[in-house]
């Protein structure tokens, strides 16, 4: 009769504590790509989201505008057409520093005061930053008619870290016409009559050097963070 044999006490040991170190070193890579391609998705249901509210606010109204309609309060108008909860929030988003390379408060204001948003019901929030605007931007023509509002999407909700524009925080122009404009993209572009796509000098891989036009970056790209 064949004897089995079966491993020692410190083989086992020996190997758990392998298998430990493998996975220490691959889940921090593992866990980025998973949080790299739930990005995109989110960031696209966002878009449509804001996009068809925009239209159907139009179209309910009898109206050519969102101001007419929305005035200063256009997170009220969207609530009206998504299913969500309104918050109003003291949120202290991140914008990339090129003094310190990195992601903090000291390069620029994203929305870190209390500021009213809408989150839905997939745990998206769409607030809106900065008080509306009917001013042109220079260059603007077209089908575009100035830029409104200017909103932010968080696409894992404000409670979830990095809360860094460019990471897991994106900017949009809202027009007066509904159209939702990603910063820094190709459609910014010739919105605003630019010479250039923003993103392809401010959001490398190597490092963004301006992360809010990642925006641009992510929607070029095929709603995939390529940096």
């Amino acid at each position: 009769m064949m004897k089995l044999k079966g491993f020692t006490l410190a083989e086992v040991l020996i190997t758990l504590a392998i298998v430990g170190v493998i996975a220490s070193l691959t889940l921090p890579a593992l866990m980025t790509n998973v949080s790299k391609s739930s990005v995109g998705p989110s960031l696209a249901k966002a878009v449509n989201t804001m996009e068809n509210a925009n239209k159907m606010i139009l179209t309910d109204n009898t109206a050519r505008q969102l101001k007419t309609i929305c005035a200063d309060d256009y997170i009220a108008c969207l609530k009206n057409y998504v299913n969500g909860t309104i918050i109003s929030e003291e949120v202290n988003y991140l914008q990339y520093s090129l003094a310190e390379q990195a992601f903090s408060t000291s390069g620029g204001e994203a929305g870190n005061s209390s500021v009213k948003g809408l989150m839905t019901n997939d745990g998206i929030v769409i607030y809106q930053t900065a008080a509306p605007s009917d001013d042109p931007i220079e260059g603007a023509s077209g089908a575009y008619y100035g830029r409104y509002y200017t909103v932010y999407v968080d696409t894992n909700g404000y409670k979830k870290r990095p809360n860094a524009v460019g990471r897991d925080t994106f900017e949009f122009y809202v027009d007066l016409n509904g159209a939702v404009i990603p910063y820094g993209g190709q459609l910014y572009k010739d919105y605003t009559g630019g010479d250039s796509v923003l993103w392809e000098t401010g959001c490398l891989k190597s490092g963004p050097t301006d992360g809010a036009s990642c925006t641009g970056s992510v929607v070029d790209n095929g709603w995939k963070v390529e940096y």
